[in-house]
């Protein structure tokens, strides 16, 4: 239901919402970035694409996707005759989002067959990951299977032999409804949760197959027809260097089930139209995926993509709480003006709209590096190792906070169902859990640059951005900022010197920095661009928003940060007018009376 048709006119103003809005046409940070990291004839060919996807999401999606959260999936045990079938049925608002996702958009068969909706050769990283943004505004759930087909066919195309790339590769990528197969990772253990060494499920060699027995505690997408899953072979040592990665079919050659029981369907608190379950494997068949020493760093390369996505996913939820806290905000009214109006809810919209436009630059920028990374470049495979896990880290944990800012934005009416923020804060909040939650990923940083020494890569890389143009207000911007990298830089060599629980404590902390780090000079970048190419300082001011918010002293001097810079210019920022070097020039005075 729509709240906003019901109440027209009322005295407190109107009650809006993003109902038939097209998301891409509103996002013009988005499709500035896209033509940046596209060419102009792939820009061009996507546009209407994008276009048609953006208003399926602000209308068509929002209303499936918010009727299947209502109508979860039902796991039926038995059929009419008594037979075991662990069947799991969807309700047509989901398999029609499926078809949406999968065939109409061909957003896993993208990353794999060519000549995807119209574009010859090789569909552009940056471009699948936008199309996955756009979707995310309205429907997080359903990139999750998506993500783990996408994901199982990339290990399996890089691992596995030729008979198995030519027998399951073609499913997992069809845009065909009948012919697709859905895919699933099986990982998570109850006795180990992230602790994946601890795993128990044991794989037996019998024959030209294996078969694994155990249990899986957290299996996303329950009714997946390929699953890849982690067991540890007879006599293979302990720990994660013990584990194999196996194919799992869900039938077998002649059509019957497979050797598994779906025990039960996860009641979750978010993404309630995807099906989670508890597995239980007796003597289930399975094949070996590459080696079977490597198991775990197979599965890996799996997570990795997966945590990409699901940064992507976040930075879409983020979008999309921050176009709803704006509607509401420039609708309704309170103490004489709209609420959009007033000084304390421009702070958060505009809170919303930098986190926002700083989380799209950020999964954008790193799909162009995986881009890079898969072609064989080694510098960008090193800024991979640490870019995925800072990403998911950061951008996950923030998609909580802007989602309930949102809400609030919206009052007592955002925390009622009618509307669409509670799903929102739903969603948000297991996708800082999925792939590892925030201290597996501190711990993951830590490792990339202790055991993968890929801390120069990463600063360098920053350093390189950091070079301002000619401007003043562009120098004086890029001095703030040098500094600022010199500092991290120092203290995340102090955090890698120190050993065992004193480097593992400081942890969060600095892959927070990092990430502000990695964020600002993006932006920075963006702003160099925008000076040169249409004199507006709009992305420069969000620069020194930016170094003011993270980086300085939150001392009593803060204070200073009162003018009326923000007021004045804000709603030139939201609807990406000019902004003038004088405002900038006058905060950044502002920003250097405070110490770094």
């Amino acid at each position: 239901m729509n709240t906003t048709t019901l109440v027209k006119n009322n005295q407190a103003g109107e009650l809006r919402d993003t109902t038939g809005l097209n998301f891409f046409e509103e996002d013009q940070n988005f499709n500035s970035l896209l033509k940046h990291y596209l060419s102009e004839e792939d820009f061009e060919r996507a546009k209407p694409l994008l276009a048609e996807l953006g208003k399926i999401a602000g209308d068509e999606l929002d209303q499936l996707s918010r009727v299947s959260e209502k109508n979860p999936p039902e796991l039926v045990h038995y059929n009419a005759k008594g037979e075991r079938i662990d069947r799991i049925d969807y309700h047509p608002s989901y398999k029609e989002m499926e078809r949406l996702g999968y065939s109409k958009f061909g957003m896993v068969a993208m990353s794999h067959q060519k000549n995807v909706l119209g574009f010859p050769g090789d569909f552009p990283y940056v471009l699948k990951y936008a199309f996955w943004y756009l979707f995310a505004q309205s429907e997080f759930s359903l990139l999750c299977p998506m993500s783990m087909t996408d994901s199982a066919a990339r290990v399996i195309g890089k691992y596995a032999s030729e008979e198995m790339k030519e027998k399951y590769i073609p499913k997992l990528t069809s845009m065909d409804m009948d012919e697709l197969w859905t895919g699933a990772q099986f990982m998570t253990e109850i006795q180990g949760g992230s602790d994946v060494a601890a795993n128990t499920m044991t794989a037996k060699k019998v024959g030209d197959h294996w078969e694994l027995t155990g249990d899986k505690w957290f299996c996303s997408n329950a009714s997946a027809d390929v699953a890849l899953a982690l067991a540890r072979p007879e006599n293979a040592p302990a720990g994660t260097k013990g584990l194999g990665l196996f194919l799992i079919p869900k039938k077998l050659e002649d059509g019957t089930l497979n050797h598994y029981r779906i025990n039960r369907l996860k009641d979750k608190f978010g993404t309630r139209n995807m099906a989670s379950g508890e597995i239980t494997f007796e003597g289930t068949i399975a094949y070996e995926v590459g080696d079977i020493k490597n198991g775990f760093k197979q599965m890996m390369a799996m997570v990795s993509s997966a945590r990409l996505s699901n940064s992507v996913r976040s930075a879409g939820i983020i979008r999309r709480s921050y176009l709803e806290a704006l509607e509401y905000a420039r609708g309704r009214e309170a103490f004489g003006k709209k609420l959009a109006e007033l000084p304390l809810m421009t702070e958060t919209l505009f809170e919303l709209l930098l986190d926002s436009e700083t989380a799209t630059a950020s999964v954008l920028h790193t799909a162009q590096i995986y881009s890079e990374a898969d072609k064989g470049s080694a510098k960008d495979q090193a800024l991979l190792r640490i870019l995925t896990p800072m990403l998911k880290g950061y951008i996950c944990k923030r998609a909580r906070y802007s989602t309930a800012e949102s809400m609030e934005a919206r009052g007592g009416n955002g925390y009622i169902e009618d509307w669409v923020n509670a799903k929102l804060v739903r969603e948000a909040h297991l996708g800082s859990i999925w792939e590892g939650t925030t201290n597996i990923l501190a711990l993951d940083i830590l490792r990339a640059f202790t055991k993968d020494k890929v801390g120069d890569a990463f600063f360098d890389d920053i350093a390189h951005r950091l070079k301002a143009t000619e401007d003043p207000l562009s120098k004086r911007t890029a001095k703030l900022l040098s500094a600022v990298h010199k500092k991290i830089q120092k203290q995340a060599e102090r955090v890698i010197s120190l050993e065992g629980q004193a480097r593992e404590l400081p942890a969060k902390q600095l892959m927070n920095r990092l990430y502000h780090l990695y964020a600002v000079s993006l932006l920075f970048e963006q702003a160099n661009v925008e000076i040169n190419e249409q004199n507006s300082y709009r992305k420069l001011y969000l620069t020194a928003q930016y170094i003011h918010r993270y980086f300085l002293s939150n001392g009593l001097d803060d204070v200073l940060i009162a003018d009326q810079s923000l007021l004045d210019v804000f709603e030139k920022l939201v609807n990406w007018e000019p902004v003038q070097a004088d405002a900038v020039g006058k905060f950044l005075d502002e920003v250097e009376l405070l110490s770094l």
